[in-house]
């Protein structure tokens, strides 16, 4: 009987005295570890970016991360008419599931960043918009220790764990770039 009472009481976290954290999925807290570029074949494109974040601190789970570096062009202007394609592997037992999740946009990649990773978009890109307008020229986009919110307003719940995911731009067959970036997805403390 009391073996009955206690799986219960787990089971009903209503009843619990404390805080109750789903071990699978919800609302999440994602932060950056590790940024780099997926060249093919060590050959240099147009787009690259050299991205480095403070450590993230459990301690203070809702204290944003800093983020120095830049974004480089040397050609190929990104803008509406370009696809993009996003590739998010999965962590697990200590090696890497490629293609957990993957995102085609035929089109419109420009505005998929500005929806997906609108802090993202915000502190690199938003500054260069001229009238509004989603066009990036070649040049350098920097920005200097200034904090990230890894907020993705389209994806409310995740699953928790270690990602890496690869975000490819392009027009037609000619790929601008290829970014990584390693991150993860931690239950959300109020």
């Amino acid at each position: 009987m009391a073996s009955t009472l206690v799986a219960l009481a787990l089971m009903c976290s209503t009843a619990i005295h404390g805080r109750y954290i789903n071990s699978v999925m919800g609302p999440y807290t994602a932060y950056g570890e590790r940024f780099y570029m997926c060249e093919p074949d060590n050959r240099p494109l147009p787009w690259r970016w050299f991205v480095r974040t403070t450590h993230f601190n459990p301690l203070r789970p809702n204290e944003l991360q800093r983020m120095t570096g830049n974004v480089t062009s040397t050609s190929g202007i990104i803008d509406n008419s370009n696809w993009a394609t996003t590739i998010i592997d999965i962590r697990s037992n200590n090696q890497w599931k490629e293609n957990a999740f993957v995102f085609k946009f035929k089109n419109q990649a420009c505005q998929i960043a500005k929806v997906h990773a609108p802090a993202f978009y915000k502190l690199v890109f938003k500054k260069r918009e001229v009238n509004g307008a989603c066009i990036f020229h070649p040049g350098v986009y920097e920005f200097n220790n200034t904090p990230i919110d890894w907020t993705f307003p389209q994806v409310p719940i995740m699953p928790y764990g270690h990602y890496r995911a690869r975000v490819m731009v392009g027009k037609a067959e000619n790929l601008y770039s290829c970014f990584v970036g390693e991150a993860r997805a931690i239950p959300k403390l109020d």
